[in-house]
């Protein structure tokens, strides 16, 4: 179950501050955050099966996240989520207009969660719910549509909101992204935990990205094995182009 927390011009220092958990199927080929030698202007992961990406920016301060919704009824998709959120940031389309054109587009792809930052506005698009600009605060998602609140959603936005005025918050969100609610039942604690262990399916790697008012970009992702320990991190600072 991925999650992901944003924080858009919650706080005078950040413009935006974003945590993210990326769960996925062991097996599952892909590689660690990187520049990109097609698209030298992003820095992300990447899967090695389609080629798109669950989260990325670029070097103007853009930024893409996708996540899949869990939904039971047949899918007729023919295109990668993850290419939402790569063609997004390899282009210069404002968020709102590619969030509109991505809904249009929709039943070409599995049911998923589109959250894209265009340096101004941030904007979230589904197959499963309406499409809409998020207001300054902080927002959270998960595997189900926006407007279904699961408990891993709320403690995740509740833990970020208490960390808006943290002097050096990278740890501190880190830290949230690693709860795995050991305490809960089994049945449900892919709802509960922010952090998934499992041999097949589990949380692959975290990320933290962080825009201050100065313009500099902050981005470091940290990879982990079917065991949930720490295997490799990516740590990448850059000004932003105008």
């Amino acid at each position: 179950m991925c999650l992901i927390v944003v924080g858009l011009n919650a706080t005078p220092r950040y413009r935006l501050l974003v945590a993210a958990n990326r769960d996925e199927q062991h097996a599952r080929p892909s590689r660690a955050a990187a520049w990109w030698p097609d698209c030298p202007q992003i820095l992300g992961g990447r899967d090695e099966l389609a080629g798109g990406t669950w989260l990325a920016v670029d070097r103007h301060g853009r930024l893409a996240a996708v996540t899949n919704i869990r939904d039971v009824r047949p899918r007729g998709e023919v295109r990668s989520r993850g290419a939402l959120a790569a063609e997004f940031l390899a282009g210069r389309e404002s968020a709102e207009r590619y969030t509109a054109g991505a809904a249009r587009e929709g039943d070409r792809y599995g049911p998923f969660n589109l959250l894209l930052f265009d340096g101004a506005e941030l904007h979230y698009a589904s197959n499963r719910a309406p499409t809409t600009r998020l207001e300054p605060g902080v927002h959270s998602l998960s595997n189900a549509p926006r407007d279904q609140d699961w408990p891993k959603v709320a403690s995740a936005r509740d833990g970020a909101l208490a960390l808006l005025e943290h002097p050096e918050p990278l740890e501190p969100l880190f830290a949230l992204l690693a709860d795995r609610a050991l305490d809960a039942a089994a049945d449900t604690r892919y709802r509960r935990a922010h952090f998934i262990v499992g041999p097949v399916y589990g949380t692959r790697c975290s990320t933290v990205v962080l825009l201050d008012a100065a313009g500099d970009l902050t981005f470091v992702e940290r990879s982990f094995d079917s065991g949930g320990r720490l295997v490799g991190e990516v740590r990448e600072g850059f000004k932003l182009r105008d």
